[in-house]
């Protein structure tokens, strides 16, 4: 002891365990429906600043525009690793109450039986779980969940307006949304 205060040697393995649980990352190159995606971004969201929420990962196809990706020209995929459970009830809260501040009521009101399709397929999740979301032009944007494919929705202007949630101007996180985009 040194002045009153105890150390306490923190065995390796639990410093392991630690950075596992958060940093098991993201795999550098994912092939989904014949599109071969490269990761261009890492990064976390943390809620309030303080708490992580999850770790996400931004792809491109190979020699991808990330603009015309973001337009729902060109694929683009996303991917979350959740360091918390959630109900799927708040994430389809929180997600439109996002995109209710990222897009205009016209393609609020154009996009709705879909926004609908894709929020009746979101489940429960623990921690550990990860959503993905991939979208591509001919197909349409499916979501996963830990890989299996839960629905697709079809249409470009849907997959434009759905990643504003993550990408948009005023999105879940500013900090998370630079950092998927390398700003």
């Amino acid at each position: 002891m040194v002045a009153g205060i105890r150390y306490t040697v923190i065995p390796l393995a639990c410093i392991l365990a630690a950075v596992t649980a958060y940093g098991d990352g993201f795999k550098p190159v994912v092939e989904e429906d014949g599109v071969r995606f490269e990761r261009k971004a890492e990064g976390t969201f943390r809620w309030r600043g303080i708490f992580r929420v999850y770790d996400g990962a931004l792809y491109l196809e190979n020699g991808g525009d990330k603009r015309a990706a973001m337009n729902g020209e060109a694929p683009l995929r996303l991917e979350l690793h959740y360091s918390r459970g959630f109900s799927a009830s708040d994430i389809v809260e929180g997600g439109n109450a996002l995109l209710e501040k990222n897009v205009d009521r016209e393609t609020l009101t154009r996009i709705s039986d879909r926004l609908e399709k894709i929020n009746t397929a979101y489940q429960d999740i623990s921690s550990g779980d990860r959503y993905s979301l991939t979208f591509i032009p001919d197909k349409g944007t499916t979501l996963r969940l830990n890989g299996e494919p839960l629905v697709t929705v079809e249409g470009g202007d849907f997959a434009a307006a759905y990643f504003r949630i993550w990408l948009g101007d005023d999105p879940i996180s500013t900090s998370f949304r630079d950092q998927l985009l390398g700003r």
